[in-house]
């Protein structure tokens, strides 16, 4: 299985980077990202030569942005050689290995364990906490996912 890899490289990121924001992270590893009117589509990933690109739909709001961000960095870390699928609505609970993975790695990035003073009763509020959409709920971490 993929996940105790993807958390070690989401520790590994958080730790060389000192942050979680995704922005700042592809920042720091020159991956150029690009918001653009892409209509019905979220965000995708892509590569021309050696040069990584994210782009993210414009229109979306702001914590949708973070999520496709992250996302589409999984994809630069996980995926970098692959010119992945257009993310949309339709899509983003695909049941492609790479856009699983893809999924993991944004969730577990997003979540920093900040709720927890909250005492939040589900994990339908924890995601809601975090900006997250509810179908992302079998993406979260094991101490989450069986409240």
């Amino acid at each position: 299985m993929f996940i105790p890899h993807i958390h070690k490289k989401i520790n590994s990121l958080i730790h060389v980077h000192e942050t979680r924001n995704p922005f700042k992270i592809a920042r720091d590893k020159k991956i150029i990202v690009i918001e653009e009117e892409l209509g019905e589509i979220f965000g995708y990933y892509n590569r021309i030569k050696r040069i990584q690109f994210i782009h993210i739909n414009t229109s979306l709001p702001n914590d949708m942005k973070l999520y496709i961000c992250c996302h589409e960095l999984g994809h630069c870390i996980f995926h970098p050689n692959e010119n992945t699928p257009q993310l949309s609505s339709t899509s983003i609970i695909s049941e492609m290995k790479v856009e699983k993975e893809a999924n993991y790695f944004a969730t577990n990035l997003i979540i920093d364990g900040s709720h927890k003073e909250l005492h939040l009763p589900s994990k339908y509020e924890i995601l809601d906490y975090y900006g997250l959409p509810w179908y992302l709920d079998c993406y979260l971490p094991a101490e989450i996912a069986v409240m």
